[in-house]
C-alpha cells in the first residue's frame, strides 16, 4: 500500500506544481481543490492501469517503459498505429481509456487509496491542467516490483 500513496503524493505534488496550486488550496473544499484531487486521481489511476499492463505484456526485452506502455495499451485496445498513437493529447488519451477507469476495472488497492484520499465519484473539469501533469518515467519508479 505504501507504493501507492508514494505515488499518490508524487503525482499530487506533481499536479499542484504545474497548476500554481497551494498545498493549502488542494486541502480546501473549493471546486479547484475538488478538481485538482480529480486531476490526482486520473493520472494514478493511468499509472496502475499501466503498471498492470506492463505485468501482462512487458518482459525484459521490451519493458514497455514509460510511455511506451500507454501506446501499447491504446495500440491493443484500438488497432491503432504508433504513429497515431503518439499524436494524442492527454485528453484524447483520458477518451480513448475511459471505460477502464470505471470502479469495477480498478485493483482494490487503488480503489482504497482513492477513498482514503476523499475522491468523490462526480464528474469535475479538469481540461484547463498542464499535460506536464502526467510524468510516466517520474511515476513508473514507485509501481515496479
Amino acid at each position: 500500500m505504501q507504493k501507492y500513496d508514494d505515488l499518490w503524493q508524487a503525482i499530487e505534488v506533481r499536479v499542484r506544481e504545474n497548476n500554481d496550486i497551494t498545498y493549502n488550496d488542494v486541502t480546501t473544499d473549493s471546486p479547484r481543490a475538488h478538481a485538482a484531487r480529480q486531476r490526482t486521481a486520473q493520472i494514478f489511476i493511468l499509472e496502475s492501469l499501466l503498471a498492470r499492463h506492463r505485468e501482462k505484456y512487458a518482459s525484459s526485452f521490451v519493458p514497455l517503459s514509460g510511455e511506451e506502455a500507454l501506446y501499447h495499451l491504446i495500440h491493443k485496445r484500438t488497432g491503432w498505429k504508433p504513429f497515431e498513437i503518439k499524436q494524442l493529447s492527454f485528453l484524447d488519451v483520458m477518451f480513448v481509456l475511459a471505460e477502464l477507469f470505471r470502479d469495477e476495472n480498478l485493483p482494490a488497492e487503488v480503489r482504497a487509496v482513492l477513498r482514503s484520499q476523499g475522491i468523490k465519484d462526480e464528474p469535475l473539469p479538469t481540461y484547463d491542467f498542464s499535460e506536464k501533469d502526467w510524468a510516466p518515467r517520474e511515476n513508473e519508479v514507485f509501481l515496479k516490483r
